[in-house]
């Protein structure tokens, strides 16, 4: 296919986008725990079929850059053995994940028999066992005590529930109605992007939609405007000048010769 135009390539982006948006809105509405619905500590995307992340929905930029190393991880753990209906999970730090709570679910979204996207989710869910509730104890000294740790594996394969897997994170979380509801709530928003990457094939076709995804990783963003702050910038000498805020710390200051407000005041932080 060739280069994309403009005007179909900025729409297609915005759309990927608001995808990610919806993703993100079914975790919320969806959600069992506070630590969902109301701090909102989860992410949704869509990546593309090597993995790389092509749009992420307005939730905890914190996981902006775990997501496409963790379904790195599962895709290499199942290299030629994904197939319609699965969905990977995960959390093993050692492994692709975070710290044991956030748990990854991927689901593969195929066209013309080919994997051409993935929907990507992460919750920080309630609680996955360990020595205490909640599996975040400061002062453990192995991994092993703080909670079940789940390697690349597969949830669903070919749209079958993993029974074993199912009953082995039952037997294991304190909370197993809370934890299945948060993962319900991950697995509705993988189909919401499954669905939306349906409607996207249906007016752009597999191959436009793979090049347009490609166009929307690949175009560069838009410049900063001339005067905004660390825009050939960098950081000088450390400014000890409040230290009753700052205590031992030294706040670094940015120079930046249009980093100035509409009063005339240097902008140094």
């Amino acid at each position: 296919m060739t280069q994309p135009d403009p005007i179909t390539a900025e729409l297609f982006r915005n759309a990927l986008t608001a995808l990610g948006d919806e993703m993100a809105l079914t975790i919320y509405r969806t959600a069992y725990s506070g630590v969902l619905k109301n701090i909102m500590d989860f992410s949704a995307a869509v990546c593309d079929a090597d993995g790389r992340l092509a749009a992420q929905g307005l939730s905890l930029p914190g996981h902006l850059c775990s997501i496409p190393v963790a379904l790195q991880a599962a895709l290499r753990r199942f290299d030629g053995d994904i197939g319609e209906g699965d969905v990977l999970v995960l959390n093993d730090p050692y492994e692709g994940g975070m710290h044991l709570p956030d748990i990854f679910v991927f689901k593969p979204i195929f066209a013309d028999a080919r994997v051409i996207a993935y929907g990507a989710t992460i919750c920080h869910h309630t609680d996955v066992g360990g020595r205490v509730p909640g599996s975040n104890a400061s002062d453990s000294t192995e991994i092993y005590a703080e909670g079940l740790r789940i390697p690349p594996l597969k949830l669903y394969e070919r749209g079958q529930p993993n029974a074993t897997l199912f009953r082995m994170i039952e037997r294991n979380v304190r909370l197993p109605a809370r934890v299945f509801g948060d993962l319900r709530a991950q697995l509705a928003a993988c189909e919401m992007a499954a669905r939306g990457i349906a409607d996207l094939v249906a007016r752009h076709g597999a191959e436009g939609v793979r090049a347009l995804m490609a166009e929307t990783m690949d175009s560069p963003h838009p410049p900063l405007p001339r005067g905004a702050p660390g825009r050939r910038g960098d950081l000088h000498r450390l400014d000890r000048r409040r230290p009753d805020r700052c205590g031992t710390a030294d706040p670094a200051r940015l120079h930046h010769p249009q980093a100035r407000r509409h009063d005339g005041d240097r902008l140094d932080r």
